[in-house]
C-alpha cells in the first residue's frame, strides 16, 4: 500500500489531468483503505491509519473536484462510525476548504451530479461546523467573481443552491435573520451585473439608494432570492435569444436545472410556514416600488414569459411562487393563460394570440389550474371568480377531473350568483359541445349547480344537449334534468314559477316535440308537464294540440268514459299522430291498428298527422298476422276484425293492416315524387349558366339543383322522407322473402323508382354541401337501391330509355362516395393508368350525351374496383355494413342496357386499339370483342372477371361470351401459324390462356343454374338439392308444434320472413356453411340426379306412401321408430325442370362438345400431351358441370375417361387426384358397377383417405357421402367399415380441431351424420354412434377461439337432426339435452339460441311418451276454442326435469341480453303450455313475474298475458281467477307503488275476459301507459277505473 500511495502521487505531481489519471487511481486506495478493511478491526494499526491520513491530504489537495469530495463522503462516513473527534475533525477541515472555494467559484461543479454530490457533503459532514451561520451568510451574501459566462451564472449558482439547502434544513428563521441583521451584509447581485461582469467592470457594486440599515433583515434575505432568481432567468433567456435550440450547451440546461431548485427552495419557503418573516416580506417587495438596481415583478414576469415557450416547467414553478405571494395582476394571468382579445375586459390587457405551442400550452392549463387554486382560497374577491368564469369557462371545463378545478367548480356551486353565472357562460360561451368528451364534461361541472338555478339549468340541458345524437350524453343529460325536475317539483308552487315560468316551460316542451325527443325521453316529458301542471294550476296549455284521447286529460272523469270501439278509434288515432307527445312506439300502433277493420285502418293512415315511421311496423305486424291466417282462423274473442277466410288453391290474402299500410305507403311514394322538379336532370356542382342574347342566365340544371334544394333543406321534409325509406326498404324486402310470388305494383313502380333516385339524390346533394350524411341514413339508402334495382318490376322502369338520367344520377352518387371515403381531393378511384385507359374508350360527342358517357365511365371503374370491395385481404376503409349493399349496387348497375356493354368490356382493349362504333340509342352499346383481343391473357383474365361479376342478361350475351371463350379453347389455325414455333414461355402463356377459358366456360355454364334467373349471380343462388330428405316427424302433431316453435327462435336469429326457413334448414346439407352463396360439392344430391336422368328406382331409393301423422307408433324405448324409410321422399322430377330450360339455353349440346374436347386433352394417345395445368383444370370443371349432365351415358363416360385417367395419371398430383376421386365416386354411385370396378373403387378410396393431403381427404369424403346416398348397394356397404374407422379416428383424437381446417371438419361431420341417420343397422354391432356423438358434443363445448361458429353450427345441425330421426337413445337425447343447457349459458347469442334450438327440439320429440300432453283435443291449438280440459296422466319425474329446465330458461331471460330476452319471451307462452299442467305454468310464470331480480319484467308481463289467454280459450277461466286472487297480496307488496300498480294493471288486464277491454289495452302497449298521461296520478286514476 505505500508504494501505491506513493505511485499515486507520482502522478499527482506528474501535472497530468486529476479527473482522468489521479482521481481514478486514487478511488481504489480510498475505498480499499476505508471500506474493505473495516470488517477487520485487528489489521487496523497504526500504518493503516499512517496510509489513512496522508491518503487523506491527497484528497484534500484536490478537492475542488466532485469526484474527490464523493470519495471524502466515504472516508467521513467511516470516521463518524470509529471516532466522532476524527469525524468533526475533518468536517471542518473540509466545509473550510470548501465554502471559500464555491464563494470563489473554483469548485468544479459543472453538472447537476456535482451539485448532488456537495448536498451529499453538507448532510453527512458535523452539523456543528455551520453554527454560528455567520459563514455561510457570508458565503452566500458574497459578490460573484464571475457572471460573464453561463459557466461562471452556473458554479455561483451552485454555490447559492448549496448555502440555501443547508440553511433551510439546519437553521431557524430568527438564528439566521439575528445573525444577518447583525452582521449587516449587502446585497451583491443587481440586475446589470451580468451586463458589468461582461463589460469588464468592477464586481462590487453596492446600491446606495437603499441602504442595509433602511432594510429589514427578512426584506434582504427575500430580496436576495428574488435576485438571484431574476439574474438566472435573465441569463436562460439571453442564452435563449442568442442560440438556437440545438446550440444550446450544456452549461445551459445545468443553469436550468439550477433555476428549477432554486425555485423549489423559495417555494418551500414561502409555502412551509418556517420562514413566516421572509414570506411576509417578499410579499411586501412586490407590491411596492422597487429600488433601483433591483429586478420588479413585472421584470420578472417578462423575463419567464419569454422563456416560457421552451421551459414550461419554470414557468409553472414561477407562476405557483406568484400565487404563494398572493399575486393577482389579471394582466399577468391574462397573458400566462392567454385570455382571448373577445373576452377579456381587462384594460390595458396584453393578450397573446392563439397558438399551436404544446409548452405554451402546458403554461396555460397549468397556470388556471393555479389561479384556480388561488381563487378558491381567496374567494371574497368575487372579481376573480367572476374574471375566470366569463373568460375561461371552455378551459375550466376541458380541465375539470383536476383536483383544484375540482375544487373551483365546487366552491362556484356553493354560491348562487356564481352558479348561475357558470351556467349563463356555458350558454353563451362554451365551444366544442358537439363532441361527446366536452359535452359529458360540461355535463358533470353542471351537476352540482345550486338548487336555485335549477330552472335555468333545465333550458341550458334541454336547449343544448338534449338533441344531440350521442346517446350516452344525451342519458347523462335525461338523468341531470330529471332530477332537477324532482328537486323543483318537491318546492312550493311559488318557487317553481320563479325558477322556470310557465313560458318557459311551454317553450321547452315545444322543443322537445318538434325535434321528436319525446319518445326517448318519456320520464323528462312526463315530469316537465307535471310541473307545468303545478305552476299553471290546472289550466289548458295553449300550445297543446286539441287530442282525440280522452284519457289524455287529467281533470276527466273516468266515470263518465265508456269503453267501447268509439274509445278505442280514438286512443288508436292519438297514438299514432305525429306532433302528438302520447304517440307511443311504432310496435304498439301497429298492434293497436291491427285490431281494427280495413277501413278504420285506412282512414286513421291517411290523416295528414299521422306518423309515417309506423309504416315499417305495421308491415312487419301485417305479414306476422298473415302468416298466422294461413295455419289457423282469427280469434273473434279476441280482434275487432272479421275472419280471414283462406282458400288453398289461391294465394293467401294479406292481413287488413298489410294492406292498408300498403296502400298509405305507396300514396305517400306517389305524393312526394310529383312534387319533384321535372324533368330529371344530373345533379350539378357548380352553378351553370347559359348565353342568351348577350346576357347569362341560369341554366336548366341550375334551376333544378334550386328546386330540389328547397325540399332538402326543409328538416320535417327530410325526416319524413327517411321514414318513407325505411318503410319501403322493409315493404320491398318483405315481397322478395315470400314464400309466394307478389309483384310492385305496377301503377306505383314509376313513383318508387323517381323516389329511389331522389333519396340519392340527397346524398349526393350532401356531398356537394361537404355534409356526411349518418351511417344508419346512408345504409338504409343503398339497402334500398338494392332492394329496388334487384325487384324485376322495378328493375323495368330502369331500363326505359326515358329514365336515363336516373340511372345517371344513381352511378354519379355511387362513384362519388367511394371517391369521397377512399381517397383525397383529386386523386382517381382507381390506378391512374387504368383510369386513362378507361377514359381512351371511344365517345359519342353529341350533345346531351355527356352524363351518359360519363356514366358509363364510372361504371366502368367500379366494376374495377370491386376487386378491391370484395377481396377480404385487401385495405379497404369503406364499412363492412357498406360492402355488401355497394357490392349489389355496382352489379346491378353493371346489367342495366344502357351500362352493360361498358361494364361488361375489359378497360384494356381501348389501349390496344379496340375502336368499334357504339350504337343503341345513346350509343353506348358496344359489340362482342373478337378473338384476338379475347386471347390476350390479360384481357381474357378481366373478361372472365366482369361476366362473373355481372353474369349475363340474355340467350343471345350467353352465346356472345360462349363463342369468346371457345375462341380461346379451340382457335381458328391460320396457314402461317403452322410456320411458327412458340417458345417454351409463349407455350406456358398460352396453356394459361386455355386454362383461363376452362374456368370461364365452367362458370359461365354453371350460372345457368342459377335460380330464379340464369346468368344473374346478383340476385339469384345456385340449385341446392340437399341429400338428406324431410322427416316424418315433423308432419305429427308434436312436431308441427315444434315447427312452430322453432320457427319463432329461427326467424329471430336470421330475420326471415318465410316462416319455413327451419324446416328447410334441417335438411340442409351439413357441410354447407350457411347463407354462402359458392357452388360446391354435394350441390346437387344423387337422388336429384336419378330424377333428373329418369334413373329413379322408387323402391331403390326408400320411398314409401305417406304415413298419416295420426297413427305414429310408439316402441318399447319411448320413440317414434324413425329410420331411414321413415323420411319423406325426395320430390320426383319427369323432366328437367331447370332455370337454364326456362332461359332456352342449350346446355347439352354444350355439355357434349365440351365432353368431346376434354375426352380428347384427358386420353393417354395424344400428341403432344396435355400439359399438366390443363388436365388438371378439365378434371375440375367435369367434376363441377356433372351436376347439369342429364343422361346416364354422360356419367358413364365421366367413370371410364376419369379411372382411366387416374390409372395412369401420377400419384404425386394430389391436386388432380382429389378431383379425380370425385369424379369416379360419384359416377360410381350414379350407375350400377361390376365387382371388380367396385374393387377398384374401394382401394382408390382406401389410398386418399390415408393421404397427407388435406385437401384430398375431403375430396374422397365427398365421394363417400355419394356413394353412400346411392342406398344399400354393395359398394356403400364395403366403404362403411373404411369410413367409420377414419371418422373414429379422426373426430375422436383431441387434436381433431387444431389439426383440420375447418372444411374438413365439417364434412366428417356430415358424412358421420349421414351415416348414422340412414345406417343404423349396419352400425348396430359397432359403438360408432355413441362414440362420435360423444366426440361431437366434446368439440361442440370448446371454447370459441377452437371452434368456429360455422363448425358449431353444424355440429348442433347435425345433433338435431339425429333426434329428430329417432336415431339417438333416450340416454343419448338426455346427454345432448344437458349439453344444450349448459350451453345456455354461454355468452355468445348466436351459439346460446342455436342450444335453445337443439334443446326444444329434443324436448319435443319425446314428448309423445315422457312429457305431460293436454287431451288431444287441445293439443289441436287454436281451432277447437270450445274444448273442455281434460287433463291426462304423466310422469312426476319427467316433470320436475322440465321443470328444471325451464327454470334455465328463465335465468338466461334474466342476465341475457334484450335481444336474447325478447326471443325466450315469445317460445315461454307456447312451450309451457305444452309441456306442463296451468297449475304448474301458473305458479312458474305468476312468480317470475314478481322476482324483483327480473329485469325484463316488461317481456313476463306478455308471458302472462299470452298464457292467460291461451287458458281462456281452453275454457280455464274460473283457474284463472283462483290465480289472481290467490296472488293479489303478493302484488300489493311490491315497491316503489309505481311498478305495483302498473304489476297489478298488467296483472288484472291479462285476467280479464272483455273482449274490448283487452283489445283496447294489449300488454305491449300497456307498458307505456305512462307516456299517455305524463303524470303518475292519472296511471292511479286509470287503474282505479
Amino acid at each position: 500500500m505505500p508504494k501505491v500511495i506513493q505511485l499515486c502521487d507520482g502522478i499527482m505531481a506528474s501535472g497530468l489531468n486529476p479527473v482522468t489519471h489521479a482521481i481514478p487511481a486514487l478511488e481504489p486506495v480510498v475505498f480499499d483503505l476505508f471500506m474493505s478493511r473495516i470488517s477487520l478491526k485487528a489489521e487496523i494499526s497504526k500504518d493503516i491509519d499512517t496510509q489513512r491520513e496522508v491518503v487523506v491530504s491527497m484528497l484534500l489537495r484536490l478537492i475542488q473536484y466532485y469526484q474527490v469530495i464523493d470519495m471524502l463522503i466515504v472516508v467521513l462516513n467511516q470516521y463518524k462510525k470509529e471516532s466522532e473527534e476524527k469525524w468533526k475533525r475533518l468536517s471542518r477541515q473540509v466545509v473550510d476548504m470548501v465554502l471559500p472555494l464555491l464563494a470563489r467559484q473554483q469548485m468544479a461543479i459543472d453538472s447537476q451530479q456535482g451539485l448532488d454530490v456537495i448536498h451529499r457533503l453538507f448532510e453527512v459532514v458535523a452539523p456543528s461546523v455551520f453554527r454560528p451561520v455567520d459563514l455561510l451568510l457570508k458565503k452566500l451574501f458574497a459578490p460573484p467573481q464571475d457572471l460573464s459566462s453561463t459557466h461562471g451564472v452556473s458554479r455561483w449558482l451552485s454555490a447559492v443552491l448549496a448555502i440555501l439547502r443547508v440553511l433551510m434544513s439546519q437553521s431557524k428563521e430568527e438564528m439566521i435573520l439575528s445573525r444577518l441583521q447583525e452582521i449587516n451584509l449587502p446585497i451583491n447581485i443587481h440586475s446589470d451585473s451580468i451586463e458589468h461582469h461582461r463589460a469588464n467592470k468592477t464586481r462590487s457594486r453596492v446600491t446606495n439608494d437603499v441602504t442595509n440599515e433602511q432594510q429589514p433583515p427578512e426584506e434582504i434575505y427575500a430580496r436576495f432570492l428574488l435576485q438571484s432568481i431574476g439574474l438566472t432567468s435573465e441569463e436562460i433567456a439571453d442564452n435563449l435569444k442568442h442560440c438556437h435550440g440545438t446550440d444550446l450547451n450544456e452549461n445551459h440546461q445545468f443553469v436550468c436545472q439550477q433555476e428549477s431548485h432554486l425555485l423549489l427552495y423559495s417555494m418551500h419557503m414561502f409555502q412551509s410556514g418556517l420562514f413566516r418573516k421572509v414570506t411576509n416580506a417578499a410579499m411586501k417587495i412586490i407590491r411596492q416600488e422597487t429600488p433601483a438596481k433591483f429586478y420588479s415583478i413585472h421584470q420578472l414576469n417578462n423575463t419567464f414569459h419569454k422563456i416560457g415557450h421552451a421551459y414550461p416547467t419554470l414557468m409553472l414553478q414561477w407562476c405557483n411562487i406568484l400565487i404563494l405571494l398572493n399575486f393577482e395582476d389579471q394582466i399577468w394571468w391574462s397573458r400566462v393563460l392567454q385570455t382571448p382579445v373577445k373576452y377579456d375586459a381587462t384594460p390595458g390587457g396584453q393578450h397573446m394570440t392563439a397558438t399551436h405551442c404544446c409548452n405554451l400550452e402546458v403554461v396555460r392549463r397549468g397556470g388556471l389550474i393555479l389561479f384556480c387554486d388561488y381563487v378558491v382560497e381567496n374567494l371574497t374577491d368575487a372579481e376573480h371568480l367572476t374574471w375566470l368564469i366569463v373568460n375561461h369557462v371552455n378551459d375550466i371545463i376541458e380541465l375539470c377531473h383536476e383536483p383544484p378545478v375540482q375544487d373551483f367548480i365546487s366552491a362556484i356551486h356553493r354560491n348562487s350568483a356564481a352558479s348561475g353565472l357558470l351556467v349563463q357562460a356555458i350558454h353563451s360561451r362554451c365551444q366544442n359541445l358537439s363532441k361527446p368528451i366536452i359535452a359529458k364534461r360540461t355535463l358533470e361541472c353542471l351537476r352540482p349547480v345550486h338548487v336555485c338555478q335549477s330552472g335555468s339549468l333545465l333550458t341550458l340541458l334541454i336547449d343544448q344537449f338534449l338533441a344531440t345524437h350521442h346517446l350516452a350524453v344525451a342519458r347523462l343529460c335525461d338523468s341531470i334534468a330529471c332530477r332537477r325536475l324532482e328537486m323543483l317539483l318537491a318546492e312550493n308552487t311559488q318557487e317553481c314559477e320563479s325558477q322556470l315560468p310557465l313560458e318557459d316551460i311551454e317553450k321547452l316542451l315545444e322543443f322537445i316535440r318538434l325535434n321528436n325527443l319525446d319518445k326517448r325521453h318519456q320520464r323528462l316529458t312526463s315530469l316537465l308537464v307535471k310541473l307545468r301542471t303545478v305552476v299553471c294550476q290546472g289550466s289548458k296549455d295553449s300550445l297543446e294540440l286539441e287530442s282525440p284521447n280522452p284519457l289524455a286529460n287529467p281533470a276527466i272523469n273516468l266515470r263518465e268514459i265508456v269503453v267501447d270501439k268509439n274509445l278505442f278509434l280514438a286512443l288508436t288515432q292519438d297514438m299514432c299522430l305525429t306532433p302528438n307527445p302520447n304517440s307511443s312506439e311504432p310496435k304498439e300502433c301497429a298492434i293497436f291498428l291491427q285490431l281494427l277493420d280495413h277501413t278504420n285502418i285506412l282512414n286513421i293512415m291517411m290523416t295528414k298527422e299521422f306518423n309515417t315511421s309506423v309504416l315499417s311496423q305495421c308491415i312487419a305486424y301485417g305479414l306476422d298476422k298473415t302468416f298466422d291466417a294461413m295455419k289457423e282462423p282469427a280469434h273473434p274473442r279476441y280482434s275487432l276484425t272479421p275472419e280471414i277466410k283462406l282458400d288453398s288453391k289461391t294465394e293467401p290474402q294479406f292481413d287488413p293492416l298489410f294492406q292498408a299500410a300498403q296502400h298509405t305507403l305507396l300514396y305517400h311514394i306517389d305524393v312526394v315524387s310529383s312534387m319533384l322538379p321535372s324533368p330529371h336532370l344530373v345533379l350539378t356542382p357548380k352553378i351553370l349558366t347559359v348565353q342568351e342574347g348577350g346576357k347569362a342566365r341560369k341554366s336548366k340544371e341550375t334551376f333544378y339543383r334550386e328546386q330540389i334544394e328547397d325540399m332538402f333543406t326543409d328538416k320535417d321534409w327530410v325526416q319524413d322522407t327517411n321514414n318513407l325509406v325505411q318503410a319501403l326498404l322493409f315493404y320491398l324486402t318483405s315481397l322478395h322473402d315470400l314464400p309466394w310470388k307478389v309483384e310492385v305494383p305496377k301503377t306505383s313502380a314509376q313513383s318508387i323508382c323517381r323516389f329511389t333516385v331522389m333519396t340519392i339524390e340527397v346524398f349526393h346533394w350532401m356531398f356537394l354541401k361537404e355534409t356526411l350524411p349518418g351511417s344508419e341514413n346512408l345504409q338504409t339508402t343503398f339497402d334500398l337501391l338494392t332492394a329496388v334495382l334487384n325487384n324485376p318490376t322495378l328493375n323495368s322502369v330502369f331500363i326505359a330509355e326515358e329514365n336515363a338520367s336516373w340511372t345517371c344520377s344513381i352511378v354519379e352518387m355511387t362513384y362519388q362516395f367511394l371517391h369521397g371515403m377512399l381517397k383525397l381531393p383529386g386523386e382517381s378511384l382507381i390506378d391512374s393508368n387504368m383510369k386513362e385507359t378507361i377514359k381512351g374508350s371511344p365517345k359519342h360527342t353529341a350533345s346531351g350525351f355527356q352524363d351518359l358517357l360519363k356514366a358509363c365511365d364510372h361504371t366502368a371503374e367500379l366494376v374495377f374496383f370491386l376487386k378491391s370491395l370484395t377481396n377480404p385481404d385487401t385495405d379497404c376503409s369503406i364499412p363492412n355494413f357498406l360492402k355488401k349493399s355497394l357490392t349489389t349496387v355496382i352489379i346491378s348497375l353493371s346489367r342495366l342496357p344502357l351500362l352493360n356493354s361498358y361494364a361488361r368490356t375489359p378497360p384494356l382493349v381501348w389501349k390496344m386499339g379496340w375502336n368499334p362504333t357504339p350504337e343503341g340509342a345513346f350509343h353506348t352499346q358496344l359489340p362482342p370483342l373478337t378473338s384476338d383481343f379475347i386471347q390476350e391473357k390479360d384481357v381474357l383474365k378481366d373478361f372472365i372477371y366482369r361476366f362473373n361479376k355481372i353474369g349475363w342478361k340474355n340467350r343471345l350475351q350467353f352465346e356472345e361470351t360462349w363463342m369468346n371463350l371457345l375462341s380461346v379453347l379451340c382457335p381458328i389455325a391460320q396457314p402461317e401459324d403452322a410456320e411458327i414455333t412458340l417458345s417454351p414461355e409463349e407455350e406456358i402463356d398460352k396453356n394459361q390462356c386455355i386454362v383461363l377459358a376452362v374456368k370461364g366456360i365452367t362458370s359461365l355454364l354453371i350460372q345457368s343454374s342459377l335460380t330464379p334467373t340464369s346468368g344473374d349471380p346478383c340476385n339469384s343462388v345456385y340449385e341446392h338439392m340437399p341429400r338428406n330428405k324431410p322427416l316424418v316427424f315433423l308432419q305429427s302433431k308434436c312436431g308441427q308444434k315444434l315447427t312452430r316453435v322453432r320457427q319463432l327462435v329461427d326467424s329471430a336469429v336470421h330475420g326471415n320472413l318465410t316462416r319455413n326457413h327451419w324446416t328447410v334448414s334441417c335438411d340442409n346439407n351439413i357441410d354447407r356453411v350457411p347463407e354462402s352463396k359458392e357452388y360446391t360439392l354435394g350441390q346437387i344430391s344423387i337422388e336429384a340426379i336419378w330424377s333428373l336422368t329418369g334413373m329413379l328406382d322408387l323402391e331403390r331409393s326408400g320411398s314409401m306412401k305417406s304415413n298419416d301423422s295420426q297413427g305414429v307408433e310408439v316402441t318399447q324405448n319411448g320413440l317414434a321408430p324413425i329410420q331411414q324409410h321413415q323420411q319423406v321422399p325426395m320430390i320426383i322430377l319427369d323432366t328437367r325442370q331447370r332455370s337454364a330450360s326456362l332461359s332456352g339455353l342449350d346446355i347439352h349440346s354444350c355439355l357434349q362438345f365440351l365432353l368431346d374436347l376434354y375426352g380428347q386433352w384427358l386420353s393417354s394417345n395424344i400428341s403432344p400431351p396435355t400439359p399438366l395445368m390443363l388436365i388438371n383444370e378439365a378434371v375440375k370443371s367435369i367434376v363441377i358441370l356433372s351436376d347439369l349432365f342429364t343422361e346416364r351415358n354422360q356419367f358413364e363416360w365421366m367413370f371410364e375417361v376419369m379411372s382411366e385417367l387416374h390409372r395412369i395419371h401420377p400419384t404425386e398430383d394430389e391436386l388432380t387426384h382429389q378431383y379425380l376421386v370425385v369424379a369416379i365416386s360419384k359416377s360410381a354411385a350414379i350407375i350400377n358397377l361390376d365387382s371388380n370396378m367396385i374393387e377398384r373403387v374401394t382401394k382408390m378410396i382406401d389410398t386418399c383417405l390415408k393421404s397427407a393431403h388435406q385437401s384430398t381427404k375431403v375430396a374422397t369424403l365427398y365421394g363417400c357421402l355419394y356413394i353412400l346416398e346411392s342406398g344399400m348397394s354393395e359398394q356403400a356397404k364395403i366403404i362403411i367399415p373404411m369410413v367409420t374407422d377414419y371418422l373414429l379416428k379422426q373426430l375422436s383424437s383431441g387434436s381433431c380441431i387444431h389439426a383440420n381446417s375447418q372444411q374438413h371438419m365439417m364434412v366428417m361431420l356430415a358424412t358421420a351424420v349421414y351415416l348414422m341417420e340412414n345406417f343404423q343397422e349396419e352400425l348396430r354391432e359397432s359403438n360408432f354412434s355413441q362414440t362420435i356423438l360423444q366426440s361431437l358434443l366434446t368439440i361442440a363445448s370448446s371454447s370459441d377461439e377452437m371452434v368456429t361458429i360455422s363448425v358449431y353450427m353444424a355440429i348442433l345441425q347435425g345433433l338435431e337432426r339425429l333426434v329428430l330421426a329417432g336415431v339417438c337413445s333416450p340416454d343419448d337425447v338426455e346427454t345432448v339435452i344437458k349439453f344444450s343447457v349448459d350451453r345456455l349459458g354461454h355468452p355468445s347469442p348466436r351459439r346460446t339460441l342455436a342450444a335453445l334450438g337443439l334443446m326444444l327440439t329434443c324436448m319435443y320429440t319425446g314428448k309423445q311418451v315422457d312429457q305431460w300432453t293436454p287431451s288431444s283435443s287441445v293439443s289441436e291449438g287454436l281451432t277447437d276454442h270450445g274444448a273442455p280440459y281434460r287433463p291426462i296422466n304423466h310422469d312426476p319425474e319427467s316433470l320436475i326435469a322440465a321443470m328444471e329446465r325451464v327454470t334455465v330458461l328463465f335465468e338466461r331471460l334474466r342476465k341475457g341480453l334484450p335481444y336474447e330476452a325478447r326471443v325466450l319471451a315469445k317460445i315461454l307462452p307456447q312451450f309451457l303450455l305444452d309441456f306442463f299442467p296451468p297449475q304448474d305454468i301458473m305458479n312458474k310464470v305468476i312468480g317470475e313475474f314478481l322476482s324483483n331480480q327480473q329485469p325484463h319484467t316488461q317481456l313476463l308481463a306478455q308471458v302472462v298475458f299470452e298464457v292467460f289467454r291461451s287458458l281462456h280459450e281452453r275454457k280455464q277461466d274460473t283457474l284463472v281467477r283462483d290465480w289472481v286472487m290467490l296472488s293479489l297480496s303478493n302484488f300489493t307488496q311490491r315497491t316503489p307503488i309505481s311498478i305495483a300498480i302498473w304489476s297489478l294493471t298488467s296483472f288484472f288486464i291479462a285476467a280479464s275476459t272483455s273482449r274490448l277491454f283487452r283489445c283496447l289495452y294489449p300488454l305491449s302497449c300497456l307498458i307505456c301507459l305512462c307516456s299517455f298521461f305524463g303524470q303518475e296520478g292519472s296511471f292511479l286514476s286509470w287503474f282505479c277505473f
